[in-house]
């Protein structure tokens, strides 16, 4: 009987201590160890679980919470109030957050500038998003306009140097018809890279502009921005204007530009440029009028076959292909036909005329 007594005040003592360990908070803490109304914090997620560095295993089904931040463990009935979200890992989250916004705000306001126009419009010099584009279109329209230029405005070179400039690749097959629009390209060569720009207070955006590029363009109404001294934005003219001294270099250079080696003799330049349509047009006139002359000089003589054959004569698509191909040719005043442009209206005849032969000799 005396055994009997001791074992129950043994279970009685272990109950105690049981209880003890759970808390007394019945609504926060179930006997599973999660809680009832709330979702858990992170805890280990069954009691035969360890935590890796420190090899605890949960007792009595109380479930361990861990604080990731701290490395911290307790028991799930130790939270006061909400057990959700440590106390320590939110007030980290907010002193981190807050430490990281004050340099960002401060390095903006470095960054900042203000137009010396009107000093209350702040700008930011930043990055556009046009980045990624082909322009390798658009780097081959700026070569071909640049050469019309030159072709158009010429001051130096001599007409050697002027057909050169010209569109004088290879000849054109006559055999051959090239597509001249709608082939695409399979590879790019220049891709573009976002560019700097200013973005004001005002909610304009203005380019970049340096110092070597004004002092290398007359066009003081250029668009952009451009900075002084004291974080000031200037346009190209109020730069100028304050900084005359940077452009002394550029015009100290013309008078050497009198000394320069005399214009050639003649003086020549090339104008109106031809397109695909014009030269589409010139040839299919010619197409017309060399076949309507090869029916009239064989009369009855044309069999069924030879006048269909004729009447499938084609132009070439390939002599009509040109960029910089001028119509005239202006020598100390006087205007001619462009010799280059001539010839390839000539070339294109005799791509005719060898259709019409072989149509002809078809019956032979």
């Amino acid at each position: 009987m005396n055994i009997r007594k001791h074992w129950k005040k043994v279970l009685l003592s272990s109950t105690a201590f049981f209880w003890a360990s759970c808390g007394g908070d019945s609504e926060s803490v179930s006997a599973a160890g999660g809680t009832t109304n709330e979702a858990p914090a992170t805890l280990i997620p069954d009691s035969n679980s360890t935590i890796d560095d420190g090899g605890m295993v949960a007792l009595y089904g109380v479930q361990a919470v861990i604080d990731l931040d701290s490395g911290a463990i307790s028991s799930s009935d130790s939270c006061d109030g909400d057990c959700t979200v440590p106390a320590s890992s939110e007030d980290a989250a907010v002193s981190s957050s807050s430490e990281s916004a004050e340099p960002s705000s401060s390095q903006s306001a470095d960054k900042k500038l203000r137009l010396a126009s009107d000093t209350t419009i702040t700008c930011v010099h930043t990055l556009d998003n046009d980045g990624g584009r082909c322009l390798d279109a658009e780097d081959h329209q700026k070569s071909v306009n640049a050469i019309k230029k030159q072709l158009a405005e010429n001051q130096t070179l001599t007409l050697e140097q002027l057909r050169e400039l010209e569109d004088e690749n290879e000849d054109p097959s006559m055999d051959m018809e090239v597509c001249l629009y709608g082939v695409f390209s399979t590879s790019c060569t220049h891709v573009s890279s976002p560019s700097p720009i200013y973005k004001c207070s005002n909610g304009n955006i203005y380019s970049y502009n340096t110092v070597y590029s004004l002092q290398h363009d007359d066009d003081p109404d250029k668009g952009g921005l451009i900075e002084g001294e004291g974080k000031l934005l200037y346009t190209p003219k109020e730069y100028k204007e304050k900084y005359p001294e940077k452009f002394l270099s550029s015009s100290s250079e013309e008078p050497s530009s009198s000394n320069s080696a005399p214009p050639p003799s003649p003086l020549c330049q090339k104008d109106d440029f031809a397109t695909y349509g014009d030269m589409e047009k010139v040839f299919v006139k010619d197409r017309n009028d060399l076949v309507d002359s090869t029916k009239i000089a064989a009369g009855d003589n044309l069999s069924e076959s030879e006048s269909l054959c004729l009447s499938d004569i084609r132009i070439s698509t390939s002599y009509a292909s040109v960029e910089i191909l001028p119509k005239k040719q202006i020598c100390d005043g006087d205007t001619t036909v462009n010799p280059t442009y001539q010839e390839r209206i000539d070339k294109h005849k005799e791509f005719i005329r060898k259709q019409i032969k072989e149509c002809l000799d078809e019956e032979n």
